[in-house]
Formats: structure tokens, C-alpha cells, sequence
């Protein structure tokens, strides 16, 4: 089983941050990620830390299911599949079918990106052409994601009325949605002024806002079983089987 990082990612979610930030601070504005060793503060005056602290789940998992049915042969560790009726074949995807070992997962692809083609798979075995099936299940759990703004500089307060407005706007939803990652603005705290010590042991002015955003992350590549095909025997009522 070969399980893909939940998306978007963290990286991704600051990124979509950090591009609304951008767009709506004064030209020159420098906009980092926090908790960053051996890294000294940006060297304008103005700046933005963003610091994620906090992810809270709001549903219950969202499950959804992709079947595949495709006609393969495996000779050693490589599965040459010759057609699929439908779904789409991927690395990490148990392999099921008569004959196949238990287990048997895709580690690579061949030829084939999905469809027909070759792939690598985990368990050296020899498999005459016949029909398998594949399969995946994908989970979507929608995460409220809260990330720290630390606005720095002299013009600080007003970088922070700036976040803080536009943020629970409409202009805001649009330019996440720009970014193309499954993240929305949902609200930011009032801004409060904490004042922050530098290396050098000078006081400076900062302002302090918890941006609040939703992100519907997926986690994909758990393999999922399904009953397209029987296999039926016929077992002789009248024989005596060993106990």
C-alpha cells in the first residue's frame, strides 16, 4: 500500500496564503514562513511571519471509491496488461485475481500510464492472461487550517486593518480560488499589537492575526476490493472431504 500525502498540503495551503498577502500588502512586503533555524528576519521594514498552529477537523470523512477492471498476464514481476474495461490502473493499487498472490501491488509503471502497457509489481509469479481487478478508495476530510500572521514594521497597523478586511471579503475567496489548491478564507481574528524583541534586544512593533481557512484534504492511494466477477466451483455433495 503506498499512501499519497494528504492534499493540499500543508506547503500548498501557505502558499495560497502567501500569494492573497502578497496581492493585497504595499509593493515590497516580504512574506515568510516562521519556525525557520539559523534564518534572521527579513531586512525591510515591513514584513509577515507565517506561523500554522493549528488544524481542527469540521465533517466526518468523505469517501469515495474508483473500481478497475482490466484483462493482464504476469510473467516474473511484470504485468502486461492488454486492456481495461474501465478505471484507470496506479502505483500503489493492489492487483486481485484468480491466481494472483495475495498482496500483489503495483511498484511501478512500464509502458503503461494507467491504461494498457506494462508494470512492475511487488511478487514474482506467473499469471496467464485472464481478467483482474484493481481498485482505490480516496478519503476527503475537510480541516479547518489556522495560521499565525505576525505583521512587523511601522506600517503594521495598517497592514493589519488591511488583512483583516479584505480577508473576510469576497476579493479574498476569489484569490484563493486563483491559486487553484482546494483552500477558502473562512474569517481572521481583530488584530492585537504584541510587541516583539529582536536579536539585537530592540523593541519592535508587530501585530498579531489568526487567518482562518478551510482545506479539503484528500488522502489517496488505500486499495479497495471489489466483487466485479465470481469464480464458481462445483463442489460434489456426495464426496467425503478430509476433516
Amino acid at each position: 500500500m503506498t499512501l499519497q500525502p494528504p492534499s493540499p498540503t500543508q506547503s500548498n495551503i501557505l502558499t495560497a496564503l502567501r500569494s492573497f498577502l502578497l496581492a493585497v500588502l504595499p509593493a515590497g512586503t516580504e512574506v515568510v514562513q516562521g519556525q525557520e533555524n539559523r534564518v534572521p528576519e527579513p531586512i525591510g521594514d515591513d514584513f509577515v511571519i507565517m506561523t500554522p498552529f493549528l488544524q481542527n477537523r469540521l465533517a466526518t470523512n468523505i469517501d469515495t471509491y474508483a473500481d478497475v477492471s482490466f484483462t493482464a498476464s504476469i510473467a516474473g514481476m511484470v504485468m502486461t496488461v492488454t486492456a481495461v474495461e474501465f478505471g484507470a490502473l496506479a502505483v500503489g493499487q493492489l492487483v486481485f485475481g484468480v491466481g494472483v498472490s495475495a498482496l500483489t501491488t503495483i511498484t511501478a509503471l512500464g509502458t503503461g500510464t494507467g491504461g494498457v502497457g506494462t508494470y512492475t509489481i511487488s511478487a514474482t509469479q506467473t499469471v496467464p492472461s485472464r481478467k483482474m481487478a484493481s481498485g482505490s478508495e480516496t478519503l476527503l476530510q475537510p480541516t479547518r487550517v489556522t495560521v499565525q500572521l505576525d505583521v512587523h514594521g511601522n506600517n503594521g497597523a495598517e497592514n493589519a486593518q488591511t488583512i483583516s478586511t479584505l480577508f473576510r471579503d469576497d476579493y479574498a475567496v476569489q484569490a484563493f480560488k486563483a491559486s487553484g489548491f482546494d483552500v477558502s478564507p473562512l474569517y481572521v481574528s481583530d488584530p492585537k499589537q504584541l510587541p516583539f524583541e529582536n536579536e539585537n534586544h530592540q523593541i519592535e512593533s508587530r501585530w498579531v492575526i489568526d487567518a482562518v481557512m478551510q482545506a479539503n484534504q484528500v488522502l489517496a492511494g488505500l486499495p479497495q476490493q471489489f466483487a466485479d466477477e465470481l469464480d464458481i466451483a462445483v463442489i460434489d455433495v456426495e464426496a467425503a472431504y478430509p476433516a
